[in-house]
């Protein structure tokens, strides 16, 4: 690649191998020019941890894009989501009181006690899918592609079959859900949105089916719970019901399957640290806190000043667009030290992360993203025996969150251990 030219910005996600490793990116921006003015994104790309706290916990600031000043970024999503009527009443977009009413309809089977029910379930389909492996690999040495063959469909199974869907429709899910997660990406062409809009219309008119009749008779699954949800007399309406549906599949396997395959690697460049995990199970919720603050898939969190805001240094007016960077807040030696930079599984403070955001937007499916990981990630240890790199992996375009495509490993797959 060419030297940038002088005057370029300092920050680019479109430049080549930024998605592969943008940490050299946000370092620069920690050390001189932590609050920067982004033209390639009409906002501000926010990158220190206290900055990044701040600004996710004041409750002044907004999710709610209607409220920006008009740039080109905004005036063309404004454009889409005019479009896509549903997408605008999702809770991510929405602020208070709107936002507290439908967080408090989606709340309960997501509080810890409920998804803590989940563990066997999970616990079993995964033990299935390394079953289903070794019968197709075979007892020997072998090579997979741990995200194609694993990270990616197991989230995606599991979550389909919480929610109720039908086995025989799980890999159409598969597939859906990766249309949902690329339609929210700035750095998407044209043609790619369409395509995935496409795969967001086919998927709202199946679920507008299985709505219906779970609304008729519940079978004791989540979109069953969600039908009926009633807080004191609240109910979701027909459109809120289908765009939180849409939003709870993207975030109920894109952040875990991107983790699962960020984390594997993270641990196979720093094998004492993989055998840590592998020789202690205790370490092993203190190791998924780590390999989320060390190489979580949440890049960006965007929100709107409602009001004059000093943040760091600079007093920016209303309307401002940010950038909030998890990411780099995660890797901010002001915060964490001088290893900042290194994955440590026994790193005390690990779990003050901020992949899953914080306030009253905190993820509300954090505890059942940390339980599947963990269930998954014991099962890597346990399951996949002499695990190495059998190639160079291969990151996804995208920008908002960020994972790999492919995960090339070299193992055996053991029949597992009673």
């Amino acid at each position: 690649m060419s030297a940038p030219e002088v005057g370029a910005p300092v920050f680019d996600p479109f430049e080549d191998g930024f998605v592969a490793s943008p940490y050299a990116q946000y370092a620069r921006l920690r050390d001189g020019d932590p609050v920067h003015h982004s033209k390639l994104l009409h906002g501000w790309v926010v990158t220190r941890f206290d900055d990044v706290g701040r600004l996710l916990r004041d409750p002044s600031v907004s999710s709610d894009i209607r409220n920006a000043t008009p740039n080109p970024l905004t005036i063309n999503e404004l454009a889409r989501l005019a479009e896509q009527e549903r997408a605008s009443r999702t809770v991510v977009l929405m602020d208070d009181p709107d936002h507290g009413r439908i967080r408090r309809l989606l709340a309960n089977p997501f509080r810890p006690r409920e998804v803590a029910r989940l563990a066997e379930r999970i616990t079993e389909r995964i033990g299935r899918a390394f079953d289903q492996l070794r019968e197709q690999h075979g007892e020997g040495r072998v090579e997979l592609d741990l995200i194609s063959e694993f990270a990616y469909p197991q989230p995606v199974e599991i979550f389909s079959e919480i929610l109720g869907v039908p086995d025989e429709d799980h890999p159409q899910f598969r597939y859906w859900a990766q249309c949902v997660a690329r339609t929210v990406d700035p750095i998407l062409s044209e043609a790619e949105r369409e395509v995935c809009l496409k795969g967001l219309d086919d998927m709202y008119a199946y679920l507008e089916v299985v709505a219906e009749e779970k609304r008729a008779a519940p079978t004791g699954d989540l979109l069953s719970d969600l039908v009926h949800a009633d807080d004191e007399g609240a109910r979701l309406t027909h459109e809120e019901l289908m765009a939180q549906l849409v939003t709870l599949y993207m975030a109920g396997h894109e952040p875990v399957a991107s983790l699962l395959g960020s984390g594997t690697l993270a641990l196979l460049r720093a094998p004492d640290q993989l055998e840590r995990l592998r020789s202690d199970p205790t370490v092993l919720r203190n190791g998924v806190s780590e390999l989320l603050r060390y190489d979580g898939p949440n890049q960006f969190v965007r929100r709107i000043l409602t009001q004059p805001t000093v943040v760091g240094d600079t007093e920016l007016p209303a309307g401002e667009v940010i950038y909030a960077s998890p990411a780099s807040a995660n890797r901010d030696p002001r915060r964490w030290g001088d290893t900042a930079e290194a994955v440590d599984v026994d790193r005390p403070d690990a779990g003050q992360h901020l992949q899953f955001g914080a306030g009253v937007h905190a993820c509300l499916g954090s505890h059942l993203a940390r339980l599947q990981a963990e269930i998954a990630f014991a099962a890597i240890f346990e399951r996949l025996d002499d695990l190495e790199l059998a190639g160079e992996p291969e990151w996804g375009n995208r920008m908002f969150i960020r994972g790999l495509n492919s995960l090339p490993v070299a193992c055996r797959i053991n029949a597992g251990r009673s």
